[in-house]
């Protein structure tokens, strides 16, 4: 009797990349119309949030949506600047914020297989969750250094999982997964980007009005001018050229982006998947969730590119 081969289980690696990181709803969005099981999925930082809410059963239509109806601009009044100690904010509202979207409390209740990475801050190990509280491992996976102050787990203290897994393929091995796709959206180091806004709609939802004032890279800047009590930027008068040095996010997000890029390539050239989505983002930088849009667009583009590659890794154990 002949019986069809069995289809190998498929992990979605989705990586870091803050702003850049809303190509995944993309990617997830393109899976879905073809049909594409997904049997396991892995993330970091932003990765990790929007696979929590994919595997909590959200629907991709409902993401979508948020990002591109949320003022992205003005969020930043909710991110409660506090005393410097390990972080300038203390990602209470944060959490509020993915509590509001994610149906799910802990990994159990979840509808597929998770995990999503953060680093010891401490050690500088990576470190793998896949159960528990889901809203602590989130946090944890989005802690960026300097900026939220590292969570406490257990024994540890953690910080973003992009410190030592921008991209977690190997994680979704780890778990199961037989063939994987990663989405890398790690931002290449840009030279004089200069931070333009457009206009943003409004929300009709409950959600979505609750929370449109979040994330402006001008409202970060000035809560976190007013938390360290002077201005971050020099004046025209110290730079050649009337050029400012960069702020003190600007400093924190080039940083960890340049050591990111470096440790993606890195993981990338000792651990060859068997696929790599690389969504087009050129000039879109770590902040600019005001372009949700072509963000979006950019990680729908990538996924449709890579349809036939994809169907054909379905079809080879």
């Amino acid at each position: 009797m002949h019986t069809s081969p069995t289809k190998p289980r498929l992990g979605l690696a989705l990586g870091s990349g803050a702003a850049r990181g809303l190509a995944h709803i993309g990617v997830l969005k393109v899976l879905e119309e073809s049909d594409i099981p997904i049997d396991i999925i892995t993330g970091t930082s932003m990765g990790a949030f929007i696979g929590a809410m994919y595997a909590a059963g959200v629907p991709v239509t409902q993401m979508e949506q948020v990002a591109l109806e949320i003022d992205w601009r003005s969020m930043a009044k909710l991110l409660n600047p506090i005393i410097p100690t390990s972080g300038l904010t203390d990602g209470k509202k944060l959490v509020e914020f993915m509590a509001e979207l994610l149906p799910a409390r802990e990994f159990k209740d979840l509808c597929q297989p998770l995990a999503v990475t953060a680093t010891d801050i401490n050690t500088g190990e990576a470190i793998i969750i896949k159960q528990g509280d889901l809203l602590e491992a989130l946090r944890a996976s989005l802690a960026f250094p300097g900026i939220f102050p590292p969570v406490r787990f257990g024994q540890r203290f953690l910080v973003d999982g992009g410190l030592c897994k921008p991209l977690p393929t190997d994680v979704a091995r780890h778990l199961g997964a037989e063939k994987v796709v990663g989405v890398c959206t790690i931002p290449a180091v840009e030279k004089k980007t200069p931070e333009t806004f457009l206009p943003s709609s409004h929300g009709h939802s409950r959600t979505i009005k609750r929370w449109r004032d979040f994330f402006s890279t001008s409202r970060i800047e000035q809560a976190f001018r007013s938390v360290l009590g002077h201005e971050t930027e020099e004046s025209d008068d110290d730079a050649p050229d009337n050029m400012k040095a960069p702020n003190i996010f600007r400093v924190c997000a080039q940083s960890v982006a340049i050591m990111e890029n470096v440790i993606n390539e890195l993981h990338l050239s000792q651990n060859p998947q068997d696929l790599i989505l690389r969504p087009q983002l050129d000039g879109i930088t770590l902040l600019e969730f005001h372009r949700a849009e072509e963000i979006i667009a950019a990680g729908e583009a990538s996924a449709r590119a890579a349809l036939p590659e994809i169907k054909y890794l379905l079809k080879t154990a």
